[in-house]
């Protein structure tokens, strides 16, 4: 790819200016444009070292209201994404509606970074695959966000040149602040290794726009004449969702629950006491070991999430964990991406995070009340199977149950709520809304529990009928999550030893 650009184009400064004038004005009323129709656009800059993206993008805002958009810098991730998933970073940089993100190096640099860096460069960035880059890139561009992607390519020489001039400058110390990989000495290692990158992810969603940069105003001109022309297309045609091709299907898991597990109090009583010490001490080692948590509480109204959670947090340290209510989105997360508050809610190394009401809301309430159009909803699957892969292969625990009761037992909790004075805050007009659709739910989550079940991130369904079975239910699967997890990680130290000792 990189090989036929034609480096050796040039602009005299005369043109350029000349340009500029009618270029500059297209950018500011481009990015006014944006703002109006309420697209949200990412531009991301890539290259060479001494490809002059910092200048390339002063210029650029320069022409732009700086209200607008922000400016980040992947090199300084570094101690960041050591804690959580690759892509949480971005997803906590996600650009609200009508407003742009510019990336001088993104994730392609951190995955380049980990990749090539030489051995004496001890950070060691998450690794991250060219599939769920462009999983990332598709979830957004599905859900009308621009990405717009600018590989600044030199040739050796340029690069070489470039470089000395700019150890002269104040660039030489801005770059020793903020140190990132030199390609300089090794330019035919990297080359392949960019081929391969830009080949891997150049997608219909998201090109790759391929610049000569021997020449910056060249590039500049080319570069901005792009960023322009992509903005006016992109809000004179208002993006629909993707269709989805996955043919039609139905499937059958709930009516095979029998939600009628029996327990008496006294065996309850007796258990949760055993349960919730073990928690305790779990609680600790996971800590000791730095593993993270998510817990995810699904089921029917008055299925009895709130109880389980309680008796859950019972047992914790309230310092280790946190629980995200999880309700309809407010104003603010309504600017970004569905999955965009989960991903800023992810815990801490040895921490837990337990959400009443997850991430798949997607698939049911936004399904069934028609707030996520068919398309959207459709493509949520694999959209959260991939943001649950990239979580557990960053090494968070992941546990997700859906509490099951029968209709006539819903029932029975909905008028023993109505009628008591002190439980009726618990019920509401959309919880009898709800259970008038309760054959549309019941096929919504039928499907959700066979498209989403996975080795690394399992459902759990739990039977509800009877309040003490369930809760204890809760408590042994979070337990035995604990213990599985130690257990891998004891395995894996020690397997990391054995290799050291060869």
């Amino acid at each position: 790819m990189l090989e036929k650009l034609d480096l050796s184009k040039k602009v005299s400064k005369e043109d350029y200016n000349k340009q500029m004038d009618v270029l500059g004005e297209r950018l500011g009323k481009a990015q006014r444009m944006a703002r109006d129709a309420k697209r949200p656009i990412i531009i991301v800059f890539e290259g060479w070292r001494g490809a002059r993206r910092s200048a390339l993008i002063n210029e650029m805002m320069q022409q732009m209201d700086a209200r607008g958009f922000n400016v980040y810098s992947s090199v300084r991730l570094r101690g960041v994404l050591q804690e959580q998933p690759f892509f949480s970073a971005f997803w906590k940089r996600l650009p609200a509606l009508g407003h742009i993100a510019v990336y001088h190096r993104s994730w392609y640099y951190l995955k380049n970074a980990n990749e090539l860096a030489y051995k004496e460069d001890n950070t060691k960035y998450p690794a991250v695959s060219f599939e769920h880059i462009n999983n990332f890139e598709k979830m957004l561009t599905d859900d009308n966000y621009l990405v717009l992607k600018f590989f600044l390519h030199l040739s050796s020489e340029q690069q070489k040149k470039n470089i000395a001039k700019n150890a002269k400058t104040l660039g030489k110390a801005w770059r020793d602040l903020n140190p990132a990989i030199d390609e300089s000495e090794d330019y035919d290692k990297f080359l392949p290794h960019y081929e391969k990158m830009l080949e891997a992810t150049d997608t219909v969603n998201a090109p790759w726009h391929l610049i000569a940069d021997d020449d910056p105003r060249s590039a500049r001109l080319e570069v901005f004449t792009k960023i322009a022309d992509a903005i006016e297309k992109a809000v004179q045609m208002p993006a629909e969702p993707a269709a989805d091709k996955r043919t039609a299907a139905t499937y059958d898991v709930l009516s095979k629950i029998d939600a009628n597990k029996e327990l008496t109090k006294e065996e309850y009583k007796e258990k949760l006491d055993k349960y919730q010490k073990k928690l305790t001490q779990l609680q600790i080692e996971m800590f000791k070991a730095q593993i993270p948590v998510v817990i995810g509480f699904e089921g029917w109204d008055a299925a009895g999430k709130g109880g389980a959670i309680r008796r859950l947090t019972a047992a914790l340290d309230p310092l280790g964990f946190h629980v995200h209510p999880i309700a309809a989105p407010n104003v603010v997360e309504k600017q970004f991406h569905y999955q965009w508050r989960f991903w800023t809610r992810l815990p801490q190394p040895g921490t837990i995070a337990i959400f009443d009401r997850t991430w798949y809301g997607r698939v049911m309430v936004e399904r069934i009340e028609g707030f996520a159009k068919p398309q959207e909803w459709q493509r949520a699957y694999d959209e959260i199977k991939d943001m649950e892969a990239q979580w557990s292969e960053h090494g968070i625990a992941i546990a997700k149950f859906w509490l099951q009761i029968d209709k006539d037992e819903q029932l029975r909790r909905f008028n023993d709520r109505q009628n008591d004075p002190n439980k009726q805050w618990k019920i509401t007009d959309e919880d009898w809304r709800n259970r008038d659709k309760w054959d549309a739910y019941e096929a919504a989550v039928n499907e959700m529990l066979v498209r989403t079940d996975t080795s690394y991130a399992p459902w759990t369904v739990v039977e509800g009928n009877n309040k003490y079975y369930a809760r204890l239910k809760v408590l042994k699967t979070v337990i035995d999550l604990f213990e599985c997890k130690l257990a891998e990680k004891i395995s894996k130290i020690q397997e990391d030893i054995s290799v050291v000792l060869r």
